[in-house]
């Protein structure tokens, strides 16, 4: 972790979702890839919300800065944009835990779900930065400004499905050179499904990388009636289905997309 001291050169762009811009450093370096932050503090004001930071490369000291204020109330929006424009800022950086490049990385295939797309700029940024190849595929519904940012930004590296169905995943992925590697993005139902597609078509765990948002549904597998349950906190619950006594085991299996319940002996 690093702690670093800066001043904003410039607003680039803003949006429901939070805020882009251009800051320097004043005190401090930032040694990682992504630098991610989990509050930012202004005129002695500590704000408690994700905050990302990205080396331009303009000149030495140069970040993108990408505050996600999803979470936050729109008078506390307000309050902090105008804090943020008129004084230094402070932020404790870590890598980003999500995103990781690997030294053979030839391509970077990202599949994002609208609701995720903010939360994921700043990956999106960084490969154009380092010049890597990518392609961003986004499952949107509709169009909102995030996404004519991004298509403004990268043009042709940006193609938005209406909705993407297994077939779709095949295709895209089959067409895929050796080397590419996966990026997903969604709720947690939405990764699951393509990282099996992943799966199908020879992408390992170690080609694919994962930024789930939402709350994960996990499920519990009966191995009495091969039904699936909702898991709780509990370490044993009733299958809702042949109202079996199961111990729901630490394994969790890939293939079922569930943790094993097996039947509790008495």
């Amino acid at each position: 972790m690093n702690t670093v001291k800066g001043r904003v050169i410039q607003v680039e762009n803003s949006f429901d979702q939070g805020f882009i811009a251009e800051v320097k450093l004043l005190s401090g370096s930032n040694s990682q890839m992504i630098g991610f932050a989990k509050q930012i503090i202004c005129n002695q004001t500590r704000f408690k919300l994700p905050v990302y930071l990205v080396e331009t490369g303009k000149q030495e000291g140069t970040y993108r800065l990408l505050m996600n204020t999803t979470t936050y109330p729109e008078q506390e929006k307000v309050r902090l944009v105008e804090q943020f424009k008129d004084q230094e800022f402070e932020l404790i950086v870590e890598e980003d835990p999500y995103f990781e490049l690997h030294h053979n990385c030839q391509k970077m295939l990202l599949i994002i779900d609208q609701s995720a797309l903010f939360v994921n700029l700043a990956e999106i940024d960084f490969l154009s930065l380092k010049n890597i190849e990518f392609n961003v595929f986004v499952i949107a519904e509709e169009k909102d400004p995030i996404l004519d940012y991004l298509q403004e930004k990268y043009g042709r590296n940006i193609t938005i499905l209406s909705s993407f169905t297994a077939d779709d995943v095949q295709a895209v992925l089959d067409k895929q050179l050796i080397g590419t590697k996966l990026f997903i993005s969604g709720d947690w139902s939405m990764v699951r499904d393509i990282k099996q597609a992943g799966y199908s078509v020879g992408f390992t765990d170690k080609e694919m990388q994962t930024k789930e948002i939402g709350i994960k549904e996990e499920k519990v597998y009966c191995v009495k009636c091969y039904n699936h349950n909702m898991k709780t906190n509990r370490s044993e619950i009733t299958c809702v289905h042949c109202h079996t006594v199961l111990d729901v085991s630490n394994h969790f299996s890939k293939r079922l997309d569930a943790y094993l319940g097996y039947i509790h002996v008495v």
